[in-house]
């Protein structure tokens, strides 16, 4: 229990720190120095305002502001860099790589932008600017410059010398990459394989003419699945003439795992992809906004539906009770194929052209739920209803039956033929699938009623 004390007392808070920032400033920077980008990042996430936030920001060494923008949402990065001159952007890119350069680049106004990079030193200008001319989702856009290539009739002693002297320069260094008097590409090694070769061995001899490589046009999806396939630490990236421009580290690649994947929950939700805390209410009301009046249309379908049975409805109340039963059945069998689609077209482990099991299984899953859940609810049915007995029962039953084998066919259809069309599935596929599985269950139900009950 002392112990359990003793941490909560030694807890470092923003408020904390904001208060030594008035009375102990230099004891302040002394402190956060000591923190990592992602404690320091929790502290900023846990002041007040942006003003609050701002005054911290300044407290932390300048090596380390970089990471720690870096760390915090998108939206919230965006206006602390807006507050900031073009002069502190400058400082905090001296201490990034090139791609978290860019990275800070691109989250800021463009003339701004223009302003920071004229500051620059001319090879740090040239490589940014080689940098930002790449799609944001690329492997162009993801790619650093740092590196270390050699050329091809170097010894193994040679690269080791030159190791020594400036490896230290480039982070996460796993791979040596080598290269023609051209700087095209021509093999690759990895760094533990070179440090038990032969001093007078040629890298050649040694290299990986077969390592994966990305072109950088490359959409970031195909990069994570190269990483996935091949379980390597970085990827070089090379232009149409096989020129080395860059490389990609498997950090990147986590980061896109982690966007696609939040990206994907956010649309199956009918999120945008930019959706975030930290956004303005304005903002987030318009883009949740225009997604609630596309449901809002699809929910009123379902009730023109409805309005086709109110007849039927008013002589038999039972129904107003029982059918959302059957649309819900529906929207939540649909949903959970949904879900296992779109995540297998993530991947890239399901297409258009290799769906024909995925579907089969989809909608045999459907085949036995629908019949165990009809007999259910039949059953159900007819004992809490007993006047109307069996013959509401097999009326539920076999609506509940159709709707839920629609619903496994739609769930694994939807996503298919939207990625066919070259629309992203993950986007529009929930707000169809919840229009097919009202629409027909509704329809079943209350028609069957009308024929059978009437």
């Amino acid at each position: 229990m002392a112990k359990l004390e003793n941490n909560i007392q030694t807890e470092f808070s923003s408020q904390d720190a904001l208060l030594m920032a008035v009375e102990r400033p230099r004891a302040l920077r002394n402190r956060l120095r000591k923190l990592h980008a992602s404690e320091l990042c929790a502290m900023l996430l846990g002041c007040r305002d942006d003003a609050e936030r701002l005054i911290l920001l300044e407290r932390i060494p300048q090596a380390q502001r970089g990471d720690v923008l870096l760390e915090l949402p998108e939206g919230m990065q965006e206006d602390l860099l807006a507050k900031l001159a073009p002069s502190d952007i400058e400082d905090v890119l001296e201490h990034l790589d090139s791609d978290d350069a860019a990275d800070i680049l691109q989250a800021v106004d463009k003339d701004v932008a223009d302003e920071v990079i004229e500051r620059l030193e001319p090879d740090d200008r040239r490589g940014l600017e080689a940098l930002l001319g790449h799609d944001e989702e690329s492997a162009g856009g993801l790619m650093q410059a740092e590196l270390f290539k050699v050329r091809a009739d170097w010894t193994v002693e040679k690269v080791l010398l030159v190791l020594r002297r400036f490896g230290h320069e480039i982070e996460n260094l796993n791979y040596v990459y080598i290269v023609d008097d051209d700087d095209r590409l021509v093999g690759v090694i990895p760094l533990h394989k070179l440090l038990f070769c032969e001093p007078e061995q040629l890298v050649t001899s040694v290299e990986n003419k077969d390592f994966p490589r990305v072109h950088a046009g490359q959409d970031q999806e195909a990069v994570v699945q190269l990483f996935e396939k091949y379980d390597v630490l970085a990827v070089p990236v090379v232009d149409d003439d096989g020129v080395l421009i860059g490389r990609i580290t498997a950090d990147d690649i986590i980061d896109v795992v982690q966007d696609e994947a939040t990206e994907d929950m956010y649309r199956l939700a009918a999120l945008s992809g930019d959706d975030d805390i930290s956004e303005r209410v304005g903002i987030t009301a318009w883009r949740r906004g225009i997604w609630l009046m596309v449901n809002l249309g699809t929910a009123i379908l379902a009730s023109l539906v409805v309005a086709q049975f109110q007849g039927t409805i008013a002589q038999i109340v039972a129904l107003a009770v029982l059918m959302p039963i059957v649309a819900s059945m529906g929207g939540i069998a649909g949903t959970q194929t949904l879900t296992v689609i779109v995540r297998g077209i993530a991947l890239g482990r399901v297409t258009f052209d290799n769906a024909r099991r995925s579907l089969i299984k989809e909608v045999s899953v459907s085949l036995f739920t629908g019949l165990a859940f009809a007999l259910v609810m039949g059953v159900v049915a007819a004992l809490w209803f007993p006047l109307l007995g069996y013959k509401l029962g097999l009326v539920i039953a076999v609506a509940m039956f159709i709707n839920l084998i629609m619903a496994g066919l739609s769930g694994a259809m939807i996503p298919l033929t939207l990625q066919r069309m070259k629309i992203d599935p993950a986007l529009a596929s929930g707000t169809i699938l919840t229009t097919v599985t009202d629409v027909v269950g509704f329809f079943a139900f209350l028609g069957l009623a009308t024929i059978f009950l009437l």
